[in-house]
């Protein structure tokens, strides 16, 4: 009866480690994003992450990559949403071009437009690039799940530099990783609910 006894507790503690094995591969593989979910709750129903692409300063591009993710209870269409990334143009006698070089939801499901700001915020923004999405992006579902990936570039025509460390949004992070950011703002039917706008 004791070996029948140390039998069965060694066999429920193999396979608790197997499930527990199971559910941190899973997480590693993005197959269970309710982990997700639990780090963008406390911090409302809609956030912004974005990683770095590279650290150079001064730098012919700005990179950025983000994602929006929903930790709300029902679906958020896409095309009710704008980001602004805020930044400095040192040289505007060079016009601005963006770049989508790939999105989850696909590039042609992206707007964009440049705003310069009637008053410029010395040492962070005098421009914003300003996102928004089509009908035919969709949603993005609830319970954490994410827009994808959204991968875009600013450039001038002729290739000036920007000072990396004068543009509000640039992120500067040797990690690489996607992380939760305050400097890329996210609008709701015009409405900010995520992020701090520079000032």
């Amino acid at each position: 009866m004791r070996k029948r006894r140390l039998f069965a507790a060694t066999t429920a503690a193999k396979r608790l480690a197997i499930s527990v094995g199971v559910v941190l591969a899973l997480s590693v593989f993005g197959i269970v994003p309710a982990v997700r979910s639990v780090a963008h709750a406390a911090t409302g129903t809609l956030s912004v992450e974005d990683r770095s692409h590279d650290n150079d300063n001064p730098d012919n591009q700005l990179y950025a990559h983000f994602q929006i993710f929903n930790s709300g209870t029902s679906a958020v269409s896409l095309s009710s949403l704008t980001m602004r990334y805020w930044f400095t143009n040192e040289t505007p006698s060079d016009p601005l071009v963006f770049e989508c070089d790939y999105a989850l939801v696909t590039c042609a499901n992206l707007t964009a437009k440049f705003v310069v700001l009637a008053t410029p915020i010395a040492g962070k923004a005098n421009t914003y690039l300003q996102l928004g999405f089509t009908g035919a992006a969709g949603s993005v579902a609830p319970g954490g799940a994410s827009s994808g990936e959204i991968q875009i570039r600013i450039h001038h025509a002729n290739w000036s530099n920007f000072i990396t460390t004068e543009s509000y949004s640039f992120i500067s992070d040797e990690s690489f990783v996607y992380k939760a950011t305050q400097t890329v703002t996210l609008y709701q039917n015009g409405s900010l609910v995520w992020g701090v706008e520079p000032s």
